[in-house]
């Protein structure tokens, strides 16, 4: 199992999170996640950072480990700016990036405030999910050039599409990431061990990945507690805080490889 990090990227400096990314890249970690979110008042942060402008920082910064998208807002982001904000990045970090979809926030949820912001309407759940399946065809057939379906052409280059996944917390949405994309992250929840049975069991791609978004790093305890009970997950996001000890970092990094 895979270790990979996720920048907490609320009210945070972006200078002290590229020394985080140099220390990773170094370290063996698997892959730097970012959040998809504007506004620093879905946590009460004083402000958020563009998680694309990020993207290409640590890109520059960095030569092996991953950088991911945990995940796209498909609410407030068309297909379309997210395939070439996506396929930037690919020209910064080839064969590095992977891209997560998320079917956006529940109405009165405390994620939906930066939707209230700007004024998008959500759906409930089913209609959200709804929405998602057709995303995800439709991100597919943009990266295939297959603009009969969507009207959309000249957005990417000749990069191969980018690893997929969904993030998701309950079963039918896992689903859809069976059905449609390459891999699922799901958020630890009290439901967690019957999902991944469920996903053991089902009739999924031998190369499908199950990530968990698991609990806050804790450089003492770093496979202990939470991660005891994964399985045969194939990767472990846990949110690192922008000040964590670089070196006690470095050296967790070098455990991990070994």
């Amino acid at each position: 199992m895979r270790t990979d990090l996720v920048f907490n990227a609320f009210g945070a400096d972006v200078q002290r999170l590229l020394d985080i990314a140099r220390v990773a890249d170094e370290a063996g970690f698997g892959a730097l996640w970012v959040n998809d979110h504007f506004s620093g008042a879905v946590l009460g942060a004083p402000w958020s950072r563009d998680p694309f402008v990020l993207m290409g920082a640590l890109a520059s910064v960095t030569e092996r480990v991953e950088l991911g998208l945990l995940v796209a807002n498909m609410m407030n982001r068309h297909p379309a700016q997210l395939a070439s904000a996506v396929n930037s990045v690919q020209s910064l970090a080839p064969d590095r990036v992977r891209v997560g979809v998320g079917s956006g926030a529940a109405p009165g949820s405390r994620f939906a405030v930066e939707h209230e912001m700007i004024g998008t309407e959500l759906a409930d759940a089913r209609g959200r999910r709804t929405l998602l399946r057709r995303y995800i065809r439709d991100l597919r057939a943009i990266w295939s050039g297959d603009a009969n379906d969507t009207g959309i052409s000249g957005v990417i280059d000749a990069a191969p599409a980018p690893h997929l996944i969904v993030g998701a917390s309950a079963w039918p949405t896992i689903e859809i990431a069976i059905d449609l994309a390459d891999g699922v992250n799901i958020r630890r929840t009290r439901a967690l061990g019957e999902q991944l049975a469920a996903i053991a069991a089902a009739d999924v791609a031998a190369d499908f990945e199950v990530s968990v978004l698991d609990d806050h790093f804790d450089v003492e305890h770093p496979s202990g507690g939470a991660a005891g009970d994964l399985g045969t997950v194939d990767r472990r996001l846990v949110t690192v805080p922008a000040d964590v000890d670089l070196a006690a970092l470095r050296e967790l990094g070098a455990r991990l490889e070994a």
